[in-house]
């Protein structure tokens, strides 16, 4: 396989941004598919590495492309499954700050007792962990697909979405979450009289937004989205009362770098 100049420079900056030393320890991309790193390391096998950019003595990595996601639930309940007056808390709700295994208390889960790959696949206590890293270009926002219309509609017109990095060094205002649609998940399913059922923007992830310069995530590099809600709605101040809980999913495309360990 020939790897133009540009895709190499390309690919010296993203090891750049994961902190990689390229006279030192370093990473090797592969062109190996990784199917078949699996079944010789399966196997026993010995593999045959291919690199992309040249010899390098140290650990050795893959780009793939993938998701990162944080889903959690509001309200923000952890006592019981009872929904009562459905209100909303007024405050921040955090994402991406706790991963697999963590308590499912912390993204507002009472029957969930540890979060698992159904609500996120970020690592473990929330942060970058040591040879990993992403270069991401989408962001979309989706609701479970059994949230109704009039429970969507409160959380869209009530709550606003930001990214924050090391500890709130970069902040970015994105805006109402109505502005970040999700791309997949029902559209919408009627009977002869009404629409029953919707989500966050078309199934299409043509319709999702997409960043022309990527978001980069280092390895170690500590970084959250932050859901901000409003009790009330702000066109006519009516208090936001959900019927049933509502999940609130925050997904990532892009590329992620992994290291294979020796």
């Amino acid at each position: 396989m020939h790897i133009s100049g540009a895709t190499r420079k390309v690919i010296d900056r993203f090891l750049d941004r994961l902190g990689l030393d390229r006279e030192g320890p370093g990473v090797v991309l592969l062109e190996n598919p990784t199917e078949e790193l699996e079944h010789d390391l399966k196997s026993g096998k010995k593999s045959k590495l291919h690199s992309m950019v040249g010899a390098r003595p140290a650990v050795v990595g893959r780009v793939e492309e993938n998701y990162l996601y944080y889903t959690r639930r509001f309200p923000n309940d952890t006592a019981d499954n009872t929904i009562g007056a459905g209100a909303i808390t007024a405050q921040d709700y955090l994402y991406f700050t706790n991963g697999l295994g963590d308590q499912g208390s912390a993204a507002g889960y009472f029957s969930v007792a540890n979060l698992t790959l159904q609500q996120t696949n970020m690592a473990s206590g929330g942060k970058i962990p040591t040879g990993r890293g992403f270069r991401l270009f989408d962001l979309g926002i989706t609701f479970n697909t059994q949230c109704t219309i009039p429970n969507m509609a409160f959380c869209l017109d009530t709550m606003n979405l930001r990214f924050e990095k090391q500890n709130a060094q970069l902040v970015l205002q994105h805006g109402p979450i109505k502005m970040w649609p999700g791309g997949s998940g029902i559209w919408a399913a009627s009977t002869a009289t009404a629409v029953t059922t919707a989500t966050n923007g078309l199934p299409a992830l043509t319709n999702v937004r997409r960043w022309r310069n990527p978001r980069i995530l280092s390895a170690n590099e500590q970084f959250q989205y932050v859901i901000n809600a409003a009790a009330k709605t702000p066109n006519n101040n009516t208090t936001v009362a959900l019927t049933d809980f509502v999940e609130i999913t925050i997904w990532l495309f892009g590329q992620v770098l992994d290291a294979i360990p020796n």
